[in-house]
């Protein structure tokens, strides 16, 4: 792939946007490498973790504004964008945004469909989409769900950035750390869901996703199939078994 990397050690993917000279912006080749990704993703059980992150000094910022006034990314590239991410939010793999630097635009749209986001202390998040007279996309439908409607609006309408301690205070990203130590603790986030048990882990990212759009009566017997699913699992036998083992206070 062109515009990006992928790379898989074990249960771990790490996907690295690489197009640096250009912030990571994303072009027409972006989109197809970022839809090639996630199929390949799909057809690699054994990964449980995929780490997203950019080349350089940002994350992603978003569509490449040149190709955009060019005429060289149009409607059917921001729909193609938009289903490689309902791909990554729906795909039973845990996805860890590591927000390195400016995070706009579709780059933070990318960082919403992540079940978790670590940001360094330099990052800058924002969606500008409206300044461009653009919509930013399903952040429309996400953003206020994660963060609430007040200030989803907010940063949709008026299109302004804010810092990584902000987007960490209104609950946009789940913790800052300082710049040199972004990469420990991005290692760290990965080994803490790594230790958790991949069939409890999935069902729960796949239902806390269904929250939403179900009512309670509705919500539990898809709930209860997955608990089935768990207690039934050789996962859940090995973590019994630690608590049998584990020694007495």
């Amino acid at each position: 792939m062109d515009t990006m990397r992928l790379e898989i050690a074990g249960a771990v993917a790490r996907l690295t946007l690489d197009r640096p000279h250009v912030l990571n912006a994303g072009n027409r080749r972006w989109v197809a490498d970022l839809n090639e990704t996630v199929g390949r993703l799909r057809a690699l059980p054994d990964v449980r973790v995929v780490v997203v992150t950019g080349a350089g000094r940002a994350f992603c910022t978003g569509v490449d504004l040149k190709a955009l006034a060019d005429g060289d990314f149009g409607l059917a590239d921001f729909v193609a964008w938009e289903d490689a991410m309902v791909a990554m939010e729906r795909m039973d793999r845990l996805f860890i945004a590591g927000i390195n630097g400016h995070c706009l635009g579709g780059g933070l749209q990318l960082a919403l469909v992540c079940d978790y986001r670590l940001a360094s202390e330099d990052a800058l998040l924002g969606l500008p989409a409206v300044k461009e007279c653009l919509i930013p996309s399903c952040a429309l439908h996400r953003l206020p769900r994660l963060i609430g409607a007040a200030r989803a609006t907010e940063l949709i309408l008026l299109g302004e950035p804010i810092g990584a301690r902000e987007a960490e205070r209104v609950g946009l990203v789940n913790r800052v750390v300082p710049d040199a130590e972004f990469p420990a603790a991005l290692d760290a986030t990965v080994e803490r869901f790594l230790a958790l048990p991949a069939t409890s882990a999935r069902a729960s990212k796949l239902l806390t996703a269904r929250a939403f759009d179900m009512d309670l009566d509705a919500f539990r017997p898809e709930m209860q199939a997955h608990f089935e699913i768990c207690l039934a699992s050789e996962d859940h036998r090995r973590a019994m078994a630690a608590l049998r083992n584990r020694p007495r206070a």
